[in-house]
């Protein structure tokens, strides 16, 4: 069950997946830092609900955090990246668990 990770052992290990989604959720959160600059307020819109769409793919129930993306004035606040920030934590105390529960049929 070892996956190949991204990062040296000393740093946070990361999977493809884990650094491909993070990449995908900075960058959506970037966009939308810079979308009421640069985009019109429609083409912002579209960002969020693509964004939504993008994390209820992936991250599942964990995507209830970034409904909040949807209310007026928090766009600034990072809810993409909190959300994959949720689901990171759940992802590897849930990869733990069955590792320590791996081993306990071993020992």
């Amino acid at each position: 069950m070892q996956t190949e990770t991204v990062s040296a052992p000393w740093l946070l290990r990361l999977s493809w997946e884990e650094l491909t989604t993070l990449t995908a959720c900075l960058v959506l959160d970037l966009l939308e830092l810079a979308a009421p600059m640069l985009l019109t307020p429609i083409l912002g819109d579209l960002l969020d609900f693509t964004g939504l769409i993008f994390a209820a793919i992936y991250f599942k129930w964990f995507a209830a955090i970034s409904l909040l993306e949807l209310l007026p004035g928090l766009d600034p606040v990072p809810f993409f990246t909190l959300t994959w920030l949720a689901w990171y934590s759940h992802r590897r105390r849930e990869l733990k668990k069955k590792l320590e529960a791996e081993l306990a049929k071993w020992l």
